[in-house]
């Protein structure tokens, strides 16, 4: 191991002279706010240092002189994080915030890639390439006005990661490795990824624990004309989830757009994400002079998803519109057998507006916290089942708390995702207060706390992890609170074991994060 960390006074002096006095944060109150995330967590320490680096070579001295100095290092994006990815957990810990290396590098439209330094948020890579007429591949978050490159890459995102060609990555000791074609000595043109060994794949979805991420390349696609979109209601969750199935199995849906939401989050959805987009559309279509369906609802106040329970919502592209609601008609064919069509301005809404934070919290300004679920299509009914089976057994006590759960649910041709949410009335953190627009954080900042509510939810989460756990689940945005050491063979353990003492030996990168303490 290093030397034993610096006082925190000398520390400032250490790293002022690599990003300048004005990007090393000291103040006590900021350096909280830095190393807390979303939920929360007991067991956290506040870093002794925040430092924002604006350069590859910044980070590169960071992390020397952190090593040299015995401290390790948690690494923050957006910090939109829920599972702890970037709250420290021992003393000695310098936090780079990651915000500052935000320039799209490059838009290549010839050889189908962005190249995008990992503080850019995904509204600005997606922004940059949609004035080319293109369109990143990767699925970013919902929360991509605030969420970067380098924290979903590191996180791990459901659906896309394939569509990453290559990364820039600062190693513990201070060098600097680039992936695939773009790790060639000369011309080294990031277009392929398998290049050799998959050494891209090897540090995404680590949270941190391998090296830190300072660029990636992203593949690009032409966005396709045609376009049809597509809304159904469901009576059951399991209706919805064998219709998700049925649908995998098709071929037309793959990586698509396809949301599904349970009647808590039918009923509030479009009020908190896309009420701005939902007017808008209802505008443009009474200046055309044309109202109908989901349109007329909006433009005359109505709830256009009045009366519905479980939601499903689709958006598929084609070469041209009759293409795409060719695909369309296959979907419907299949989603009646079960439910009904409803108005379809959720997902046209969705596409105005991809990014969006207000979902972070309530309607009602509640606390907020999911817990992922990815399962092979064959369990997608017998999950569904068991998850609502869950909450009927602790129905009681979430009710005295006035707690209430959300399902988001999501497929693709490989799997079935099954998030459910946590809802719940406590205070809101500074976290949420600087994202949320500043009506919303007036009317929430002075929530009143709730310790037993929150006791409770911290316990019903770990309980529902668990549960996934057992009904054979992985999961994404592992950090440190899913049972990843749990669930691997002594074998993969092993050799990811090896991997992490080579790539990171004191262990100084992103401690505790895939059970690395």
């Amino acid at each position: 191991m290093t030397a034993a960390a610096q006082p925190i006074d000398d520390l400032p002096g250490l790293f002022a002279p690599i990003v300048g006095d004005a990007h090393v944060v000291t103040d006590e109150a900021e350096r909280r706010y830095f190393s807390r995330d979303i939920f929360f967590w007991d067991d956290v320490e506040t870093a002794d240092l925040v430092v924002q680096p604006h350069t590859t070579e910044e980070i590169v001295a960071i992390v020397k002189t952190a090593g040299d100095a015995g401290l390790v290092i948690a690494t923050r994006g957006g910090g939109m994080s829920y599972t702890k990815g970037y709250v420290p957990v021992r003393p000695g810990t310098v936090l780079i915030d990651m915000r500052g290396l935000n320039r799209v590098v490059e838009v290549n439209a010839e050889d189908h890639y962005v190249i995008a330094e990992a503080g850019c948020t995904w509204k600005s890579v997606f922004e940059a390439v949609a004035e080319k007429g293109l369109a990143v591949a990767f699925s970013a978050p919902y929360s991509g006005v605030y969420s970067t490159v380098g924290g979903a890459l590191s996180q791990n995102v459901p659906q896309g990661m394939a569509d990453i060609l290559a990364i820039e990555v600062v190693r513990a000791d201070g060098s600097v490795v680039r992936t695939g074609s773009w790790g060639r000595s000369q011309d080294a043109n990031p277009f392929y990824r398998g290049y050799g060994p998959d050494l891209a794949g090897l540090f995404m979805g680590d949270t941190g624990a391998f090296g830190v991420k300072t660029c990636a390349v992203m593949l690009l696609v032409k966005k396709l004309p045609g376009l049809a979109y597509g809304s159904f209601a469901f009576e059951t969750y399991e209706d919805k989830a064998a219709t998700m199935v049925e649908l995998a199995h098709t071929g037309v849906i793959g990586a698509k757009g396809v949301l599904g939401l349970d009647p808590f989050k039918s009923a509030g959805f479009a009020k908190l994400g896309f009420s701005e987009a939902i007017a808008t559309l209802a505008k443009v279509a009474k200046g055309k002079g044309g109202l109908k369906n989901s349109i007329q609802m909006a433009a005359t106040g109505r709830n256009f998803m009045e009366g519905v329970k479980w939601s499903m919502h689709i958006s598929l592209d084609g070469i041209n519109d009759a293409a795409a609601e060719a695909a369309m008609e296959v979907v419907r064919d299949i989603s009646l057998k079960r439910g009904r069509e409803i108005p379809n301005l959720l997902p046209m809404a969705m596409a105005t507006n991809r990014f969006f934070v207000r979902g972070f919290l309530g309607e009602e300004g509640q606390r907020w916290v999911p817990t992922n679920a990815m399962l092979p299509l064959s369990s997608a009914v017998k999950t569904t089942t068991a998850v609502q089976a869950f909450f009927d057994a602790h129905r009681a006590e979430m009710d005295r708390h006035g707690m209430v759960e959300s399902y988001m649910t999501h497929f693709t041709d490989q799997y079935f995702l099954c998030e459910p949410s946590f809802y719940w009335f406590d205070e809101v953190s500074e976290l949420h207060l600087r994202h949320l627009d500043a009506p919303t954080a007036k009317k929430v900042k002075d929530n009143k706390p709730d310790p037993d509510a929150r006791a409770f939810a911290q316990r019903l989460r770990f309980e529902l992890r668990d549960l996934f756990f057992d009904l054979g689940a992985v999961n994404v945005q592992l950090a440190k609170f899913y049972r990843y050491q749990d669930s691997l063979a002594p074998e993969t353990a092993r050799l990811i074991a090896e991997m992490k003492n080579h790539l990171d030996p004191d262990g100084m990168l992103s401690p505790g994060n895939l059970g690395f303490e």
